[in-house]
């Protein structure tokens, strides 16, 4: 009865998700002049501090990442509908999809490197949040199954150069 409610819940999560991406998939209108800024990556719980650049056409919807692969940030980004402004964290997140993470006995993540512990595939989300005068990435690793579980969190804080 258990594996049944949890098919019938992964069958209505994905029934969902199939109408809001049929919904959002028309054309997003995004109306800034182009931007482009390097953030300094510190109080980095991903990964190392390093440089995050992020850059977008004017009146485009496409945000161009470019990231240090120590950082353990995402290598690609979108832009949300409507005004952008990079500096101010609006309307804009990093992202990636099937990854690949190495968690431990204790489901905590461990470096690549690490050569113990489980290969997970992952799907990565950061939400750009402003807090004050600061700039907080706060990311959620979750399953790239149909389980979609929390896997792991992490957040850095960006620094505009």
């Amino acid at each position: 009865m258990k594996v049944i409610l949890m098919n019938l819940a992964a069958t209505a999560a994905l029934a969902t998700t199939a109408v809001l991406l049929v919904a959002d998939s028309g054309e997003k209108g995004c109306h800034q002049p182009a931007q482009s800024v390097t953030f300094d990556v510190g109080h980095n719980t991903c990964g190392a501090p390093g440089i995050l650049m992020v850059s977008t056409p004017q009146d485009t919807c496409r945000l161009d990442v470019e990231v240090e692969e120590r950082t353990g940030l995402p290598m690609t980004g979108d832009v949300y509908d409507g005004n952008v402004d990079l500096r101010q964290g609006d309307n804009w997140y990093l992202a990636d999809m099937n990854v690949a993470i190495t968690v431990g006995a204790d489901g905590g993540t461990l470096p690549g490197d690490a050569g113990t512990g489980t290969a997970v595939e992952v799907n990565r989300a950061c939400e750009v949040l402003r807090e004050g005068e600061v700039l907080r990435l706060k990311c959620t690793a979750r399953r790239a199954d149909l389980a979609n579980e929390p896997v792991s969190a992490c957040e850095a804080v960006l620094t505009p150069r």
